[in-house]
């Protein structure tokens, strides 16, 4: 059963991940929901981080306070959101530094900068397997937009 993503959520990530990357640097952000309802996202953030056009780095303490509040208000990362400059794909460094990489985790990486219409039409979405190894996915199989 895929993912539950509000349009709203969508709209808002691509609207960040546009003023963010400005079309030449990589942007990310991440998709998050209750603890109790794994098929449900209900907001997004985006972290403080440093970026160029080749990658991005999000900065170690916002990560450790996104988890902890996180944790307090029993709610989880689901997806890893970010672009990448021109077609989309999930590189060795993606795989290696990925927000949260347990078994289930969804990174969706978005071309083109995110300057396209926002939805999921040419994203690339990889999943973390049992192994650890990601698995690529057709993105509606793993993520639905609700209205």
């Amino acid at each position: 059963m895929p993912i539950s993503v509000p349009r709203a959520v969508i709209d808002g990530t691509f609207g960040q991940l546009r003023r963010c990357g400005d079309g030449r640097r990589e942007c990310v952000a991440y998709w998050y929901g209750p603890l109790d309802e794994p098929g449900r996202v209900t907001d997004w953030v985006h972290p403080s981080h440093t970026s160029s056009a080749a990658g991005y780095e999000v900065d170690t303490s916002w990560v450790t306070s996104f988890f902890l509040d996180l944790r307090r208000r029993r709610e989880t990362a689901r997806v890893q959101v970010h672009t990448h400059p021109r077609l989309a794909s999930h590189s060795d460094v993606d795989d290696e530094f990925a927000l949260a990489p347990a078994t289930g985790f969804v990174s969706l990486v978005i071309p083109n900068f995110a300057l396209g219409p926002a939805g999921l039409d040419g994203t690339h979405v990889v999943v973390v397997q049992p192994d650890g190894t990601w698995l690529a996915v057709p993105p509606m199989e793993v993520l639905a937009i609700a209205s």
